[in-house]
C-alpha cells in the first residue's frame, strides 16, 4: 500500500511540503491533506494544480498508458469565462493559453444546405453587438482539447506533480475510521489518501462501488459523428477549400451548419502564430429509432465515411460541400458517440465524504450546453478551495460543502443544454431567414460572470454552518429569480411530446 504524502517532486527532489513560487506561480503553505486523483482529463488536471496550490499533496492516476494518449484524442469543446479565471494564477500557463487560443476568429451561421444565415462577423463581436469583447473577458471561446490538454500536463511538469500512467481502477473504498480512502487497480494495487477524487468519467468505478451517482446513460435518440484532421488535407478539394478555409488564408472560422433535426459545427483553425493547423469538425443527427441507438461511449469507436455520408442522405438538402468534406476524412478518423440523457446527480461524494466525482463522473452535459469542461474545472477549483477552509481535520465537511456549493448550478447549466438543443434542432429555417440571432447559441450573464474560487471563499462558512444545522443556504450561482426544482429526463420527454418546449425562469439574458 503507497502513501504519497510530500512525494512531489521537481527534478528529482523532494519538494512536496515546500511553500514559495514555481514560475511565478505562488503556493499556499501545506495544509497536510493528501489527495488521490483518478483521471488525467481536464477535470483531473486541473483539480492537481489547484490542490497543488492551495498547499495540498498531490498525485495523479490515469488509465491511459501515456500522457500522449490522453493529449491526442479529442477534437473541440468551449470553455467558458468561469472556467477559465484560474489560469491567472499560473503566469507561464496564462501565457500558453494564449498561444493557442483562437485569435481573430470568425462565426459564419449557413443553413444546412449551405446557405448563409446572415453575413460573417468577428467572433468577438456577435449580431447585434456593435463593440468587441477583449478575448480575457470572452463569455465563451472554443479551444482544441489536445493543445488545451497539452497546457495543463505543461503546468503540471512544471510543479512536478507525480502522474502514473498505465494505472486502472476497479474499485474506490472508505475507512471513516481511519479517515481515509483508497483504490485498487486491475493488478491488484491499492494507494490511499485522505480524500481521493474520481475525475476518471464516465465509466468511473467510484459510481458504482460507493456512490449512488449517476448510473448507464439512456438513448436520447440523438447522436454526434466527429473528427479532427489536418486543414491541408480538407483543403485538397477545391469547393472544401472555398466553404472552409481560414478567412483571408490566415484567420480561423467557426461554421454552425443548421437543419432539421440536426446541425454540424466546423472549426478552420491556426493557432497565433499561424501554424498548427487543423479542421474539427461534428455532426449531430437524429436517429431513426431512439431503441436502437448505442449506448458505446469511446473515442475509439470509429465509422466509415461512407457510413456517415448515408447518415446525410436520411436528411433532404445537404449542400455538397459538407459532403466533400466528410469524403477528404482520412478513413478510421470520424468517431461516433452517442448522445445519452443522465438525470441530474443527487450524489457525488460517499457516505464518509472522503471520496468525491468531479466532471464526466459527476455529471455530463449536452454539446449544446457548452459547458461540460467549463464546469469539470469550476468543480476542480472548487474542492481545492473548500479543503483549504476545512483543513486536514474536517475533510468531510469540506466536501459536502463543496457539494452544495456546486449542486444547484450544475444541475441548472445542464437545464440550458436542452434549450439550446432546441434551438439548434428545432429551429424553423423559413422564420429563421438572414437572422443569425434567432440561432445563435444562449449564454447567460450567470454562467461566464462567475468566479468558482471566489464564490467558495466567500460562502464556504456559511453554506458548512447550513449544512449542520445553522441557517439555510441559498446559492446565487444561479439565475437571479430562478428557484431550482428537480427535474428529470422523463419529465422533459413529456414537455416534448406534448408540443411543448423546456422554459428558463428567472434571468437568464
Amino acid at each position: 500500500m503507497s502513501s504519497f504524502a510530500h512525494q512531489i517532486t521537481t527534478n528529482g527532489s523532494t519538494n512536496g511540503s515546500t511553500n514559495g513560487t514555481h514560475n511565478d506561480s505562488q503556493r499556499a503553505e501545506p495544509s497536510g491533506i493528501s489527495v488521490l486523483i483518478i483521471g488525467a482529463g481536464v477535470g483531473g488536471l486541473v483539480a492537481a494544480l489547484e490542490c497543488y496550490r492551495k498547499g495540498h499533496d498531490v498525485r495523479v492516476l490515469e488509465r491511459s498508458d501515456s500522457a500522449s494518449a490522453g493529449g491526442n484524442l479529442g477534437d473541440m469543446f468551449t470553455i467558458g469565462l468561469s472556467g477559465r479565471r484560474f489560469v491567472r494564477h499560473y503566469p507561464a500557463m496564462a501565457k500558453e493559453l494564449d498561444e493557442i487560443s483562437v485569435h481573430n476568429g470568425w462565426t459564419r451561421f449557413r443553413k444546412h444546405t449551405g446557405d448563409d444565415i446572415g453575413a460573417p462577423f468577428p467572433s468577438n463581436m456577435p449580431p447585434g453587438t456593435t463593440v468587441a469583447v477583449p478575448a480575457d473577458e470572452q463569455p465563451m471561446v472554443m479551444q482544441l482539447r489536445p493543445l488545451f490538454h497539452r497546457m495543463l500536463y505543461n503546468q503540471i511538469q512544471r510543479f512536478g506533480i507525480d502522474v502514473s500512467y498505465g494505472r486502472r481502477i476497479v474499485e474506490y473504498y472508505e475507512d471513516a475510521d481511519r479517515g481515509v480512502a483508497g483504490i485498487v487497480t486491475d493488478k491488484g494495487e491499492r494507494e490511499e489518501a485522505d480524500l481521493v477524487i474520481a475525475a476518471d468519467g464516465l465509466s468511473s468505478h467510484s459510481r458504482d462501488v460507493v456512490l449512488g451517482g449517476q448510473g448507464k446513460g439512456k438513448p436520447s435518440g440523438r447522436s454526434i459523428v466527429r473528427a479532427a484532421i489536418p486543414l491541408e488535407t480538407a483543403m485538397a478539394d477545391p469547393l472544401v477549400a472555398e466553404y472552409f478555409g481560414l478567412k483571408d488564408g490566415k484567420d480561423p472560422v467557426m461554421q454552425p451548419w443548421m437543419g432539421p433535426e440536426t446541425h454540424a459545427m466546423v472549426l478552420s483553425y491556426a493557432d497565433k502564430q499561424g501554424e498548427n493547423k487543423q479542421l474539427l469538425w461534428g455532426l449531430t443527427y437524429t436517429e431513426l429509432s431512439t431503441a436502437a441507438q448505442s449506448t458505446t461511449e469511446s473515442w475509439q469507436n470509429s465509422v466509415s465515411n461512407e457510413d456517415v455520408l448515408r447518415l446525410m442522405e436520411k436528411v433532404l438538402g445537404w449542400g455538397e460541400p459538407m459532403k466533400a468534406l466528410v469524403r477528404t476524412m482520412p478513413e478510421g478518423s470520424i468517431i461516433f458517440w452517442p448522445l445519452l440523457w443522465r438525470n441530474p446527480n443527487p450524489l457525488v461524494h460517499s457516505k464518509g465524504g472522503r471520496v468525491l466525482q468531479i466532471g464526466d463522473a459527476a455529471h455530463t452535459f449536452l454539446p449544446t450546453s457548452g459547458n461540460g469542461a467549463t464546469q469539470a474545472i469550476e468543480d476542480a477549483v472548487t474542492i481545492a478551495a473548500c479543503l483549504q477552509h476545512a483543513g486536514k481535520a474536517d475533510i468531510p465537511a469540506a466536501v459536502r460543502t463543496h457539494a452544495l456549493l456546486r449542486g444547484d448550478r450544475v444541475a441548472t447549466a445542464q437545464f440550458l443544454g436542452f434549450y439550446n438543443a432546441e434551438r439548434f434542432q428545432k429551429a424553423d429555417m423559413k422564420a429563421i431567414g438572414k437572422d443569425a440571432k434567432k440561432v445563435d447559441v444562449k449564454v447567460p450573464k450567470w454562467i461566464y460572470t462567475s468566479d468558482p474560487e471566489k464564490y467558495a471563499d466567500a460562502n464556504f462558512a456559511k453554506a458548512k454552518a447550513s449544512l449542520e444545522g445553522g441557517e439555510l443556504f441559498k446559492n446565487t450561482n444561479i439565475p437571479e429569480g430562478y428557484e431550482p426544482e428537480p427535474w428529470t429526463m422523463e419529465g422533459i420527454e413529456r414537455l416534448y411530446a406534448e408540443g411543448k418546449q423546456v422554459e428558463l425562469k428567472g434571468d437568464w439574458s
